[in-house]
């Protein structure tokens, strides 16, 4: 009887034993099968790793290559605007750039200007070649039947246009864009004169050395306030007058000029940042 006793208790426990057994074998199986799943993800991950590692490395090489493809041009030096059509083919062969020295005869325009700005936060960076402040959507200009976005109005010293032969001490150019894609300038010369309230509290703000925008809080400017009350204008097709000068931009340079004072013109971190007049090649000049 205690034989049997004692072979039942030996079964039981054999039981117990491949009962056990079989657990942790399955849970051992388990386990190995998690860790093989997690070592094929991470050499996965490793993988995907070198292969951002090594994008890297070629776009930073693009990057190289890029900047020393496009080269730093200014306003005096090496690549001063004389050299800049060997790095900017349009600059040096093309047939319509700007700016002009506007003289007469002038042929009548059909076309009136209206502005619609809107008043809006000071947004202002220092790119290297002027200060420029950009304008937030909403602000346009009507040019005939024509209409544009005003995307950013910048400075150069003295004016890039001359009227018969003379600068004034800066310009305005307002670079507007209609939803075609074409451009139209806003030129407003500026003369020594009384102070101007819009240009004191950009040159307030505006960033003596190159950086990216800054926005100024509290600040807000109607640029506006830099146009005259009558809208007169001379006009011609021209190009943009800093690289790569892409014609097909329409100018109108504005008659009545604005003013700052002599201090306002020597806070303009520039000294000068304008492009020498450029041959007219029979282009017509209206005047409305």
């Amino acid at each position: 009887m205690v034989r049997l006793i004692i072979e039942f208790i030996l079964a039981v426990v054999l039981a117990v034993a491949i009962t056990l057994a079989a657990v942790w074998g399955s849970e051992a199986k388990r386990q190995r099968k998690e860790i093989s799943t997690y070592t094929t993800a991470l050499k996965a991950a490793e993988e995907k790793i070198e292969a951002l590692e090594t994008q890297n490395e070629e776009l930073q090489e693009k990057v190289k290559h890029a900047a020393h493809a496009a080269p730093h041009w200014g306003y005096a030096g090496e690549m001063n605007p004389a050299k800049w059509g060997e790095a900017f083919p349009t600059c040096g062969t093309g047939k319509a750039q700007a700016p002009l020295d506007i003289k007469g005869p002038f042929e009548k325009s059909d076309v009136t200007l209206k502005v619609d700005y809107k008043m809006g936060p000071l947004k202002v960076l220092n790119n290297g070649h002027t200060i420029q402040v950009n304008v937030d959507p909403g602000s346009k200009l009507i040019a005939g039947d024509k209409s544009y976005n005003l995307l950013q109005f910048h400075f150069h010293r003295p004016s890039e246009e001359l009227i018969d032969g003379k600068p004034a001490a800066m310009v305005a150019h307002f670079v507007h864009k209609s939803d075609e894609g074409n451009l139209a300038v806003i030129g407003v010369l500026i003369n020594e004169g009384k102070e101007n309230a819009l240009l004191k509290q950009i040159w307030k703000h505006a960033p003596t050395k190159e950086g990216p925008e800054v926005t100024v809080p509290d600040a807000r400017i109607d640029p506006k306030s830099l146009m005259p009350l009558k809208m007169n204008f001379y006009s011609y097709e021209g190009s943009l007058t800093t690289p790569p000068c892409t014609e097909g931009v329409r100018f109108f340079i504005l008659k009545t000029p604005a003013t700052l004072t002599k201090e306002q013109v020597e806070q303009f971190p520039f000294k000068l940042n304008a492009r020498p007049v450029q041959p007219q090649n029979g282009r017509k000049i209206t005047e409305g």
